[in-house]
This record gives C-alpha cells, sequence and structure tokens, in this order.
C-alpha cells in the first residue's frame, strides 16, 4: 500500500497539484490530498466501507477509493483503480504504476539497509542492532523522550540504554535543559533517523494483523476515531473502572456505565472534548469510558511489537504528572483501514446537542429545554448561564452517560442475525 500511496503522490505532483501526503481530516488522515486552483482531491486506498466515511468529513471537490473489484454505496466517493483515478482527475497515467514500481530507486530502504549494518558492526550484536532498530522506532512514536533522572518517575524509559549508541551514528540527538533537577536530556531522532524509523515501521505493521484479531472491528473503530491527534494516536493513562458490557438493552447497558460517569469530572470531559466533530468528541468519550481497557489493551499489544510508545509527560512547568501510549499515523491509518461500525446518525446528533448545552451554546434543544425547566441554567442576553454548577454537571453526565448507552447498543447490535 505503501508503494501505491507514494505513486498516487508521484503522479499528482507531476500534474501540478500540491500533494499532501496523510492529510489530516476531521475523522483520521487521508491517505494523499491533493489541491490545485480552487479543486481539491482526496484519495484514500483500501475498503470503501472503511475509508469512505473519513473522505466524506472533509470538502474535498472529488473523493476517490482506489480498490481493486470493489463496489460503493456511498454517493459521492468514486471507487476505481489507479488508471481510473487519472481519468477521473483528466491527468496522465504515465509512467504505469508497474513501471514506476520497477525504475524507482527507494533511499529509504537502502538507508535502513545501512543504518542496520552500521548498529550491527557498533553493537556486535545482531539482536542488540534490532534492539536498537526498536528504540528508532520507540523514539519515533514518542517524538522527543525526556530522560528525567528526578526520581519522580516510576518506570524506566526502555531503551534508554541503546541511546548514545543512536547518536554516535547519527540517528538520535540529545539535549539538556534545566527542565528538572537534575538536569534532565532530551532524546529526538535526527532527519535521517527519522527516515529509518518510518521504513521499519512499515516493515513491522505485518505483525499488526495478528493483534487485531483479538478487537472487534466495531470497538477498533471507536478507539481509533477517538483517541486520533495531529500526529498518531494518543491514549492517557487513566483511572477508569472496569465494565462489562457484550451487549444486552438499553436500559442494561446504561446502568452498567453510568457509575463510571458519575465519578468523572464534568470540565475535565469538556476539556478533552472541546473542539471535536460531534463523532470523534463521542468515540473519545468511550475510549476513556466504556471501552477503556480494550484502548489500553490495544496499546499494550502494539509495544509489545514496538509500535507504540509509553512515555513520562510533563505539565508547562516540567513537572511529571504521568504516562500516555503514543503511536504513530502510519499504524493508525493502518487501523482504521481494518475498523468499522455504524453509530446511529440520531446518537450523533444527541452528543451535539449535549456539548452545545455543556458549552452553553443558545442551541435549541431538548437539552436546554429541560436544563430550564429544572432550574440548571438560564438564559440571559447573549447566551445562557449556570445556576447550579453541582446540578448542572451531574446533569451533563447523566446525559452523556445515556448517549453513551445507546452507541454502546448500537454497535453491539451492529452484527446481530
Amino acid at each position: 500500500m505503501e508503494e501505491v500511496k507514494e505513486f498516487v503522490a508521484f503522479v499528482l505532483k507531476k500534474n501540478g497539484f500540491r500533494v499532501i501526503k496523510d492529510f489530516r481530516c476531521p475523522l483520521g488522515w487521508i491517505d494523499v490530498a491533493g489541491f490545485k486552483r480552487g479543486f481539491s482531491v482526496g484519495i484514500e486506498i483500501g475498503n470503501p466501507k472503511n475509508v469512505a466515511r473519513k473522505l466524506l468529513s472533509y470538502p474535498f471537490s472529488i473523493r476517490i477509493v482506489l480498490c481493486e473489484g470493489c463496489s460503493s454505496e456511498f454517493e459521492g466517493v468514486t471507487v476505481t483503480d489507479l488508471r481510473g483515478m487519472c481519468d477521473a482527475l483528466g491527468i496522465d497515467y504515465d509512467p504505469p504504476f508497474e513501471v514506476w514500481l520497477e525504475s524507482r530507486k527507494n533511499r529509504d530502504y537502502e538507508l535502513y539497509r545501512k543504518a542496520m549494518e552500521l548498529l550491527k558492526e557498533k553493537l556486535s550484536d545482531d539482536a542488540v542492532a534490532r534492539r536498537a532498530m526498536d528504540a528508532i522506532v520507540y523514539l519515533y512514536m514518542a517524538e522527543e523522550v525526556i530522560e528525567d533522572y528526578s526520581g519522580k518517575v516510576s518506570e524506566k524509559i526502555p531503551f534508554v540504554r541503546l541511546f548514545p549508541t543512536l547518536i554516535e551514528c547519527g540517528l538520535a540527538i540529545r539535549d539538556t535543559k534545566e527542565f528538572v533537577r537534575p538536569k534532565t536530556f532530551m532524546t529526538s531522532l535526527t532527519r535521517e533517523g527519522f527516515r529509518v524509523a518510518k521504513v521499519a515501521v512499515r516493515e513491522k505493521l505485518r505483525k499488526v494483523d495478528e493483534i487485531l484479531k483479538d478487537f472487534r472491528e466495531e470497538i477498533l473503530f471507536v478507539i481509533v476515531t477517538g483517541l486520533a491527534e495531529r500526529k498518531g494516536l494518543v491514549l492517557k493513562d487513566a483511572d477508569v473502572e472496569e465494565i462489562e458490557v457484550s451487549g444486552g438493552g438499553l436500559d442494561e447497558i446504561y446502568y452498567s456505565v453510568l457509575p463510571v460517569f458519575a465519578k468523572l469530572d464534568v470540565y475535565e470531559i469538556l476539556k478533552m472534548l472541546k473542539g471535536l466533530d460531534p463523532l470523534v468528541a463521542l468515540c473519545r468519550l468511550l475510549s476513556y469510558t466504556v471501552f477503556y481497557r480494550e484502548a489500553k489493551n490495544l496499546f499494550e499489544r502494539l509495544f509489545e511489537v514496538s509500535l507504540a510508545s509509553k512515555v513520562p509527560v510533563y505539565d508547562y512547568y516540567g513537572e511529571f504528572f504521568g504516562y500516555e501510549y503514543r503511536t504513530s499515523k502510519e499504524v493508525a491509518e493502518f487501523l482504521s483501514k481494518r475498523a468499522y461500525a455504524e453509530i446511529d446518525e440520531r446518537t450523533v446528533l444527541k452528543f451535539r446537542n449535549v456539548l452545545d448545552l455543556a458549552f452553553l451554546k443558545t442551541s435549541k434543544t431538548k437539552d436546554l429545554e429541560v436544563a430550564l425547566e429544572r432550574g440548571i441554567v438560564r438564559e440571559r442576553r447573549g447566551g445562557i448561564e449556570v445556576v447550579d454548577e453541582e446540578r448542572f454537571g451531574e446533569f451533563i453526565k447523566a446525559r452523556m452517560a445515556k448517549i453513551a448507552a445507546e452507541a454502546v447498543e448500537s454497535i453491539f447490535s451492529s452484527r446481530a442475525p
């Protein structure tokens, strides 16, 4: 797939498009986006059922899914092959993909090979050299690792003993700052290390399909959609009570999830969901409540095959406050193409309405009407204001729990016979 993506980018550039690979859209990443004089195209590679929704979340002039022998029921999405893509865009299919692939000199793979040989030479052990390559991937996922020797970090940083070798090989760089005391070191990849890491990730992605056999694609969809950040997936370490939800009626699910929502800080929830697309916001809330254990298990499994990092994180003042899991957008894209769930649009609309109330927007919704009747909020010139902070928080959490239960019921009933 990576070669197809590179070829699509090559063809678009050749025909005058400004090209962005891994283009961020409201519901994830688009493989390739092209822009030219007021015209735009979004191109995804994979099963239309799994990727069309992402394309439809951004106002491209034309949306294309590359999938040979597939058909699409999604209005506004063209499903075709590479030649059909060029025909749809009115551009030249020259050279053909097979010719381009044969003649292509993959400099990144050559750099990867040379880096591995250098690591073997420096470390005098093939197994340790492979661990050093895992360290490169770890740094790529983490972006930057702070080596904190203050004693506050409870877990050892993986691969830290191999960082000096990576620096010696020109694959990583180390900086020092008076970030916390004692002085700390910050390690990140060089440009060459970054290129090597991207190849290493492609090689490791072959291991993911085996992991995904243990996860329902509907739950995977929720996790990938909800935890998407600018550079990949992020899951913060959180103390969330485990919930056993395997189906059942709406009321049964609701009363299963309500105790977890009751313990949440409503303003921490709103901080986490602010500015997100309603579907993404709902999936993020589910990922940190109902499906948190599944999300953490997924990241742990990815961590085991060096496709995720668990890194210490710090606040604005440099104080350590916990850990988070991170994985790159290549991994996120790979997962998203294997994940799909139907969440009722009416459920998503209900969630948007409760978010409008939570952020004190003057949308005329049933939630606002009920909150006004109960004296939880009141209208004033230019908007609404909270009358009772405690009751307001409880009302918002109860509504979110109900909508989360509806979404879960929708997910678990999607495979019902």
